[in-house]
């Protein structure tokens, strides 16, 4: 199991972004990835579980059922350094803190800012705000990658239905004995169905499973307040 999770952990290391201006916006983005990493193998675990145990046959059951959700990962990894530095910063914190008059309120830039805007002071004033747009962020973009007809969703899709068809083998060889073969057929197909409509309502237990591995809708297994407030105002 730990073999595997390290695999898999390897495909949400963060990748070096270039297009991004200025190392405060890279490094809390970053920061915000990496404290993911826990929570997106333990929510995820949670659903292969699931499908193991609901739909797969014992027969061909995998003794790491995370692997369905490696393609998943893939597209995660590739998307979500963008996805989630465009949420923190142009779609919230962004701008000047100056009033009309020019002047920085009290605490502005640093070290506790009262005014959404660019800076690490307003980012740490408004923790509670930024926490649930990383939660939310990083929760929606793994929906809209597990959504049914996405490419990973298929991929993943097509390895459980491998799977259930291994260990359907000997089941169907049994009823070739006293089964015609459009029988067979028939039934095949009715089970591929139910498959199908089994793993989309695994799936959308994702956004509930992440919820509760943060600790529910207080977010508290996933603000690291203190250190992150401690890390964001590293940056003037």
């Amino acid at each position: 199991m730990q073999l595997i999770l390290s695999v898999l952990s390897l495909l949400l290391a963060p990748v070096a972004i270039t297009a991004c201006e200025g190392d405060c916006i890279i490094d809390i983005t970053n920061q915000y990835l990496q404290r993911y990493e826990d929570v997106l193998l333990t929510t995820l675990q949670k659903l292969a579980s699931q499908i193991s145990e609901q739909i797969v046959p014992a027969a061909s059951r995998r003794e790491n059922s995370i692997v369905y959700f490696a393609p998943i990962l893939k597209a995660y990894n590739h998307t979500a350094y963008n996805s989630l530095e465009k949420d923190i910063f142009p779609s919230y914190f962004h701008g000047k803190c100056q009033n009309e008059d020019g002047v920085n309120p009290p605490g502005c830039p640093n070290p506790d800012c009262p005014k959404v805007c660019g800076t690490p002071g307003s980012m740490v004033h408004f923790y509670s705000t930024l926490v649930e747009i990383v939660f939310n962020g990083t929760a929606n973009l793994l929906v809209n990658l597990t959504e049914p007809g996405s490419k990973p969703y298929n991929q993943m899709q097509q390895m459980v239905l491998a799977d259930v068809d291994n260990g359907q083998k000997k089941r169907m060889e049994n009823l070739a004995r006293i089964m015609p073969l459009r029988s067979r057929a028939a039934i095949q197909a009715r089970s591929t169905h139910s498959i199908k409509q089994g793993l989309k309502k695994i799936m959308k237990e994702l956004r509930p499973t992440m919820l509760e591995t943060c600790g529910g809708s207080n977010l508290s297994l996933c603000s690291w307040e203190e250190p992150m407030k401690e890390f964001i105002l590293k940056y003037p």
